[in-house]
């Protein structure tokens, strides 16, 4: 039987402690860390080779399973995912089998999408844009559907609609790519899009303001 989120994260909790004490008493130390978002856990291992960062995941996976089983708790093994980060070119994307403790082989896709967040293999955030660059395009277009049966909407009105409903898509994440340093001519140039697509919807809203000034 699958917990409510907060129960989880009361239960996982003390495991979770437990875990990295367990880690830290190890002869032989394994450089994993672990995240935990409510009852969605992530481990980190940082590598220069998949094999060395594939051997720790292996271990730490073994480890927090049996931690969980003793307490009777379960991992749900067909939602558990592994995926690879790495800056080289020669690239190669390696499953991490983990049929040593009787859990499936897990095949690193091509684009891994965490907590609405979608990253890929050299943290470019490209298709992370593209997303919701095409997601703020589609709600712009069905602003058009709203009104009544003799009008549409006024351009005040979709203004309004634009800075409280689409900007909050388009720029969902932008934390990740915008930031001092970071190469971002690319990501502002697609995240500008939904505004080009918006401006016809828009176009009255210049001539209304001016009207109610000379008012």
């Amino acid at each position: 039987m699958a917990l409510l989120p907060i129960l989880s994260a009361f239960y996982l909790s003390p495991v979770l402690k437990n875990f990295q004490k367990r880690l830290k008493n190890l002869k032989e130390k394994i450089p994993t860390d672990i995240l935990s978002f409510v009852d969605d856990n992530l481990f980190v291992s940082q590598e220069k080779s998949f094999e060395c960062s594939s051997a720790f995941l292996l271990c730490s996976y073994n480890n927090i399973s049996k931690l969980l089983k003793g307490t009777g708790l379960t991992i749900e093994h067909s939602k558990s995912e592994v995926f690879h980060f790495t800056q080289s070119y020669k690239y190669s994307n390696p499953v991490l089998d983990l049929t040593p403790v009787n859990s499936p082989v897990l095949t690193p896709k091509l684009i891994w999408q965490y907590l609405g967040f979608f990253f890929d293999k050299k943290l470019t955030f490209h298709y992370h844009c593209h997303f919701y660059t095409t997601k703020s395009i589609s709600t712009i277009k069905s602003m058009k559907i709203l009104g009544n049966s003799s009008r549409g909407l006024l351009p005040l009105h979709k203004h309004l609609l634009y800075c409280t409903c689409v900007l909050p898509i388009t720029l969902y994440g932008f934390q990740l790519w915008y930031f001092k340093g970071a190469p971002m001519k690319y990501h502002i140039h697609i995240s500008d899009q939904p505004r080009v697509a918006a401006v016809p919807r828009q176009k009255g809203l210049r001539r209304i303001k001016r009207e109610e000034c000379q008012e």
